[in-house]
């Protein structure tokens, strides 16, 4: 197989869950392993974990060594080889002269911990044959709940959690708007698929999604369908939450057309929610602030370029925008942060989304009804109790421009979103916030980690050697992310760096499988950090392919001369 081919093919799988390559790594790992929980409640298993003199530690990995400081750590578990453990009391000392072994917590004998080895490994095989299976979407994972069928290519857990957080979502949607299906959709469980990575979510769904769209809501064949970002999962609760407004709205009534603002506006301020574990079930708290989008609206105000209230209420979706966007969320958070509005805005959604009381029109088809702009600003206003938008819009100005939000903060988050986009017109916005941000003190890993990609995304090769710079201290500052390491590893090695509707392919004018220019010394650098990436992270096949694929490349003298 070609380098272009393998390569091509595992940036395409992505995270195919139970690869071969996979499974030939997990079944032929060594018998035990030391085991961290970082900070974060992240379990990673290391050949060897040392602690030094100074009180980091040192991991040891089959692609190498990683010194990390406890700061980073939450426990560390020494496991299996215990010649390098010292007791920490007598009791411990005479376990081990009498062999026992310490797994998980608890000390064993050596022939149950030989015992539990071969029932671990008997496991991870079922499972990987498992994952395997479903890894293609004609075989996804599927369960039914109360209102949906859920479908994913991706783990069972995430699948049982997703069926958990839409649920939940329904019960608070039904509180806010109450939700009643006609008696044909009552009997219509919504589709939802969830698609393992971007990638695959390109490849396999039929709506040819790409560029910024991460997620939507079909009503022609009634199926909620967004990917899932292992790097970042709160973003794809955002999504999954923000679509499935615009299903549950549906529900309410499926021949409703809102107007785009209130439309996009509500489900960003539900998409923004926090998620949290409450007596065992899953609790959703909406309204969460979004300062890139205050900026956003702030900034617009300052120079007077801010979208007037007359001017939100009439736009289409033609012109709706992300500034728009911004003002829409924040116009509805106001509402919903204001004592004297907050009912009022709840009978305004709900007689926005239910049509009770009011007059919409027919469109051509005679299938669809459209609420007129005027009407809609005449039932907000009514339900608001208000006369004078000149009014409200002073207080809605008032309000976001009181809001104490951190500059810095915000910017990175806006460079990130807009990063996150895929949409290349807002590459060059996305790299001046960043740098603005970490001038202004700004020092998260990933916007370090984003402003690397966008160099080499912006400039090319031009900006590879700042991208490396960047990668590093994102690596310095995050230890244990193998993100950091993989993209700092195809940094080094000069392939492309993986990120949102970016696909690595290298083939040269004629044709031919290439690699990329590197020096012998960053192309080492880089497949040693492209190695303790794949062990951070085993499961992860994109990584593990990766770099047999960069492997697979140098034997085949697809990089001599470069």
């Amino acid at each position: 197989m070609s380098f272009y081919s393998c390569l091509t093919r595992s940036v395409m799988r992505t995270l195919a869950w139970g690869a071969p390559l996979l499974a030939s790594i997990l079944l032929t790992a060594p018998g035990f392993a030391d085991r961290l929980i970082t900070k974060d409640g992240e379990v990673v298993e290391v050949l060897k974990a040392r602690q030094l003199s100074d009180g980091s530690y040192e991991l040891l990995f089959k692609s190498g060594r990683i010194v990390c400081s406890a700061s980073h750590l939450k426990e560390v578990e020494i496991e299996g080889d215990m010649s390098d453990y010292v007791p920490q009391n007598e009791d411990e000392k005479q376990k081990l002269e009498k062999g026992f072994v310490r797994f998980e917590g608890k000390w064993l004998s050596k022939q149950r911990y030989q015992n539990l080895l071969k029932q671990r490994a008997e496991e991870r095989r079922e499972r990987l044959e498992s994952l395997s299976h479903h890894a293609d979407f004609s075989n996804a994972y599927e369960e039914e709940t109360k209102h949906f069928i859920v479908r994913t290519n991706a783990t069972p857990e995430l699948l049982e959690y997703y069926c958990e957080l839409l649920e939940a979502y329904y019960r608070l949607m039904d509180k806010q708007v109450g939700i009643k299906p006609t008696p044909t959709l009552r009997r219509t469980k919504m589709v939802v698929n969830i698609y393992r990575t971007r990638d695959n979510w390109e490849d396999e769904n039929e709506a040819g999604v790409g560029g910024g769209v991460v997620g939507y809501f079909s009503s022609r064949d009634q199926t909620l369908n967004f990917y899932y970002d292992s790097e970042d999962p709160a973003f794809t609760d955002w999504v999954a939450l923000h679509e499935c407004t615009h299903l549950l709205t549906y529900l309410v009534e499926p021949q409703a057309h809102a107007r785009i603002w209130i439309n996009e506006g509500v489900a960003d301020y539900f998409g923004s929610s926090d998620i949290v574990r409450h007596k065992g079930k899953l609790k959703i708290l909406p309204g969460k602030l979004q300062v890139d989008r205050i900026l956003t609206v702030q900034q617009a105000i300052k120079e007077d370029k801010y979208t007037r209230l007359e001017q939100l209420f009439k736009i289409d979706r033609g012109t709706f925008n992300a500034f728009h966007y911004a003002h829409a969320w924040s116009f509805v958070y106001f509402l919903n942060n204001n004592k004297k509005y907050e009912k009022g805005f709840k009978k305004f959604f709900k007689l926005n989304y239910t049509l009770k009381k009011v007059d919409f029109e027919w469109d051509r088809s005679g299938t669809v009804k459209v609420v007129p702009a005027r009407e809609v600003r005449r039932i907000l206003l009514d339900s608001l109790k208000v006369k004078d938008v000149a009014k409200l819009e002073r207080e809605w100005i008032s309000f976001i421009q009181g809001i104490d939000v951190s500059a810095p903060e915000a910017l990175f988050k806006r460079a990130y979103l807009n990063f996150r986009s895929g949409k290349t017109e807002e590459w060059s916005q996305a790299l001046k916030d960043l740098n603005e941000a970490i001038e202004g003190g700004v020092d998260h890993p990933r916007a370090f980690a984003t402003r690397a990609a966008l160099h080499v995304m912006a400039k090319g090769g031009k900006g590879r050697n700042a991208a490396i710079k960047d990668y590093r201290k994102a690596v310095e500052l995050a230890p244990l992310n193998a993100s950091f390491r993989m993209s700092l590893g195809l940094a080094l090695t000069g392939l492309p760096v993986l990120a949102p509707g970016v696909r690595v392919t290298f083939v040269g004018q004629d044709g031919d499988s290439v690699l990329p220019k590197a020096s012998q010394e960053k192309r080492l650098e880089g497949m040693m950090q492209m190695g303790l990436a794949c062990d951070l992270e085993p499961h992860n096949t994109v990584y593990s392919e990766l770099l047999e694929s960069y492997k697979e490349g140098l034997r085949s003298g697809a990089g001599e001369g470069q």
